[in-house]
């Protein structure tokens, strides 16, 4: 009863009022908490009930035309497809999202995304049209011009090629590179010039780019044509040593191995000559001291990580499979042990 007593001016009441507060706010924070809890937890099962009742691939594109499905849910259950490979459904769905969409700049961001799935699907003319309609609704589409570009190549139409890379450079791209590059295609690829001929063309676009350096080499290999020594001299020979570890030493004239370091270094790693004692670069070195102790159980090989995505190919490419750049390729060796025993027929 004294304490019901208190005079509210006593600092005692004053601390009683301020602890009640304190248990009546926890108490609320502590129950509004668990109700939350419990509404989240509701609206969280009627969101998955709401999909349930779509069993079939069929029902959620027409939960998409229903706008029933927001647009970016919808774009990501199409990446997730096309990811996993099923481009069919990936395509159904950005087909889907497109018959309800409005406005140029939504449009062509999605034909993009199709465009590109057909692509990777392997439509190439269905693909190309798609990407020119995104182009024709905003020209300014880096993305579609690449992919288009892409497209070019694989059809082999490389004036066309060159015709996308211009407008790409009216829009401040760097195009040096890839025009180079197919530029060296089309000689490579027409039928109309001879041999001598393609040589000469390539010769003139500038032996000290790297693209170049490696197509014609390329070329010269396959067609079983002399390493001229005057070619060969403006190479780089780091940017083709995998292409050298396939290439048998007598294609080349020996002295000039001789007189280049970095061959005499290569040839004397694979064991085919014996002209040079140690090399700058590891593997070559350590294969080099091997061969010197009459010790083949070593041997190299060749991965290739593209600078611009740095993802790691098995294959050497020119244009990266990935993130489609062009002349990315950059060579790694790796020591291994030889996958033969002597005398074997492999």
């Amino acid at each position: 009863m004294d304490l019901l007593s208190l005079d509210y001016r006593d600092p005692i009441y004053g601390v009683i009022i301020l602890f009640a507060l304190i248990f009546i706010i926890s108490t609320a924070s502590y129950w509004w908490g668990i109700f939350k809890h419990k509404e989240d937890e509701t609206n969280i099962k009627k969101f998955v009930n709401k999909f349930d009742q779509y069993h079939s691939f069929d029902d959620y594109k027409m939960l998409i035309r229903k706008k029933d499905l927001p647009t970016e849910s919808a774009i990501l259950m199409a990446l997730t497809y096309e990811k996993s490979g099923e481009y069919e459904k990936a395509i159904e769905i950005y087909l889907s999202i497109l018959k309800n969409m409005v406005g140029p700049k939504k449009r062509k961001d999605v034909l993009t995304l199709l465009g590109k799935t057909y692509y990777k699907a392997g439509f190439l003319q269905k693909s190309r049209e798609i990407l020119l309609t995104s182009l024709r609704l905003y020209p300014k589409n880096e993305e579609a011009l690449t992919y288009l570009s892409v497209i070019y190549e694989t059809l082999r139409e490389y004036d066309k090629a060159l015709q996308v890379l211009d407008t790409l450079e009216e829009f401040g791209s760097d195009t040096g590179q890839k025009k180079l590059y197919f530029k060296t295609l089309s000689i490579l690829h027409d039928k109309n010039l001879k041999a001598e001929k393609k040589i000469s063309a390539l010769k003139k676009l500038g032996l000290e780019n790297k693209i170049i350096q490696r197509k014609l080499f390329e070329f010269l290999k396959s067609n079983n044509l002399p390493f001229d020594k005057a070619i060969l001299q403006a190479y780089d020979f780091k940017n083709i040593m995998d292409l050298l570890w396939v290439t048998r030493v007598e294609r080349f004239d020996l002295d000039f191995v001789k007189e280049q370091p970095l061959l005499a270094e290569i040839f004397t790693a694979k064991g085919d000559i014996l002209e040079a004692n140690e090399s700058d670069i590891f593997e070559l070195n350590a294969l080099i001291k091997l061969r010197l102790q009459e010790d083949e159980s070593a041997d190299m090989s060749f991965s290739y990580m593209c600078s611009n995505c740095k993802n790691v190919f098995p294959l050497y490419f020119y244009r990266c499979p990935k993130c489609q750049q062009i002349d990315t390729a950059e060579i790694e060796t790796n020591l291994i042990k030889r996958g033969y025993e002597t005398g074997s027929f492999i």
